[in-house]
C-alpha cells in the first residue's frame, strides 16, 4: 500500500518541478513560488528591459501573472512568441490558498497557427465549394476560360445564368437541395458553381441568351417549393449571352449586373443588355 508524501518529499517535488508554480493566499498575495517560477519572472523582467514599449505584462510581471486568467502571452526580445496556460486549484485544508501552475503551450499555439495558415492556403487554392461540392468561383473561372475560347474560335453561342437566393431564408440544407436540383436538371456539358455568398453560377455552352432565359423560367417554377417557408420571390436570376468581345470576366460581370438589376426591380430574372 502506498504511503502519502511526507512534507519534505512534497516540498522537494514542488521545488524541483519544471513547471512554474506560485502559491497565493485568500487576499491575493503571493505566499511562495518554486525555482521554475523564479526563472520565469527573471525572463519576463529581461523582456521588459529590452522592450521598446511596455510589455502586455506591464512593469510588475509577478502581479500580472498572479492576476492573469486562462492564458498569458508575450514576445521575448528575440521576437519569439511565448504562451502560458494557467491552471489553478484551491488548498481547502490550508486556508483556501490557491496554487497556480503555468504550462508552456507555445509550441502548441505555433502548431495551431501553422495549421490554420495551411487550412487557409488550401481553402484559397481549392476549386470546389465546401457546402455544395460544386465548383467555387475560382474553379468556375478556370473552367470557363476554355469554354469562352471555344465559343470565340468556332463562333458558337454560350450563356451564363447567375442565381441569387434570399440569404434570410437560405440555410445549408437549402443550398444543398438547390445544388442537387441544378445538377439533375442541367446537361453533362454545363458547368455549375457556387460562390461563398451562396450565389449559383451556371455556364451553358451551345446555349443562346434566349434559351438561357427560358431555362431560368423553367428553374423558377421548379425551385419554388425548395424553401416552403419563403415567399414567392426568394430567388432571382441574371442572364447574359456570350459576345465576341467577352472574356470570362466580362461575361460573368454582365450576368452579375443583370442579377443586380433583377434584384433592384424585383423581377425574377433579367437578361443583360
Amino acid at each position: 500500500m502506498t504511503q502519502p508524501l511526507s512534507a519534505n518529499q512534497a516540498l522537494a517535488i514542488v521545488e524541483n518541478c519544471p513547471l512554474p508554480l506560485v502559491l497565493v493566499n485568500r487576499n491575493g498575495d503571493v505566499s511562495g513560488y518554486n525555482l521554475a517560477f523564479e526563472q520565469l519572472l527573471t525572463c519576463l523582467r529581461r523582456c521588459g528591459e529590452h522592450a521598446a514599449k511596455t510589455t502586455p505584462l506591464g512593469d510588475d510581471p509577478l502581479r500580472a501573472l498572479v492576476d492573469a486568467q486562462g492564458t498569458v502571452s508575450w514576445t521575448e526580445h528575440s521576437g519569439e512568441q511565448r504562451h502560458l496556460s494557467i491552471n489553478s486549484f484551491a488548498l481547502a485544508e490550508h486556508g483556501n490558498m490557491q496554487v497556480r501552475i503555468f504550462v508552456d503551450i507555445s509550441e502548441q499555439v505555433r502548431l495551431q497557427q501553422a495549421l490554420g495558415a495551411m487550412d487557409e492556403k488550401i481553402r484559397r487554392h481549392s476549386l470546389t465549394d465546401s457546402v455544395t461540392g460544386l465548383l467555387n468561383e475560382r474553379g468556375l473561372m478556370l473552367a470557363l476560360e476554355p469554354q469562352v475560347a471555344r465559343s470565340r474560335r468556332y463562333d458558337r453561342p454560350m450563356a451564363v445564368i447567375m442565381l441569387s437566393l434570399d440569404q434570410t431564408v437560405v440555410q445549408r440544407a437549402v443550398l444543398m437541395d438547390v445544388a442537387r436540383h441544378l445538377k439533375d436538371q442541367l446537361r453533362w456539358a454545363d458547368l455549375i458553381g457556387c460562390t461563398e455568398q451562396g450565389e449559383f453560377m451556371l455556364v451553358l455552352p451551345e446555349t443562346t441568351a434566349e434559351a438561357a432565359f427560358a431555362l431560368a423560367d423553367k428553374l423558377e417554377q421548379q425551385l419554388g417549393g425548395l424553401a416552403p417557408c419563403a415567399n414567392s420571390d426568394w430567388f432571382c436570376f441574371g442572364v447574359a449571352g456570350w459576345r465576341k468581345s467577352d472574356n470570362a470576366g466580362t461575361l460573368l460581370k454582365r450576368a452579375a449586373q443583370a442579377l443586380a438589376r433583377a434584384r433592384a426591380e424585383r423581377k425574377l430574372h433579367f437578361v443583360a443588355s
